[in-house]
């Protein structure tokens, strides 16, 4: 969402326009993992939502980032274009063949890998997963604590 502020007289910024867009931050301490602060929203006084920690999270999505990053650690950029269009996976063990969807069912074509994350486009990961390779994905996320 673009943020409309305005500058006052005293030099300090205001809103000019409510956002749009929500979202929520979750600062670790990254020396132990504690939690240091939690955002949970653009205001309450707007919305008693706090994204933070009521929000459902899909896991595939809550697990997107970990992937993207072993990508950026092995070549891919966030100008990386990736296509992002059906693909289909037929396994001789299983009777039904799986195609990933998007949650719109739709699909994009190529698109920057950093389009690709903030829309959370599950075709993309997983081609993005293919050019990694699995093994090279799951070294990389064992650093996280996997």
């Amino acid at each position: 969402d673009q943020i409309r502020v305005q500058r006052q007289e005293d030099g300090t910024l205001r809103f000019v326009q409510i956002p749009a867009a929500q979202s929520a931050l979750i600062s670790l301490d990254p020396k132990d993992g504690a939690i240091r602060s939690l955002v949970g929203g653009f205001s309450f006084e707007q919305s008693n939502y706090n994204r933070a920690i009521q929000a459902k999270r899909q896991p595939g999505s809550s697990f997107k980032p970990f992937i993207y990053s072993a990508a950026l650690d092995n070549g891919f950029t966030a100008a990386s274009l990736v296509n992002d269009a059906p693909i289909v996976f037929v396994d001789e063990y299983l009777d039904k063949v799986w195609r990933p969807k998007n949650d719109t069912n739709t699909f994009l074509g190529p698109i920057p890998l950093r389009e690709a994350l903030y829309k959370s486009r599950n075709r993309v990961s997983i081609r993005v997963l293919q050019g990694l390779g699995i093994e090279r994905a799951i070294s990389y996320i064992t650093k996280f604590g996997f």
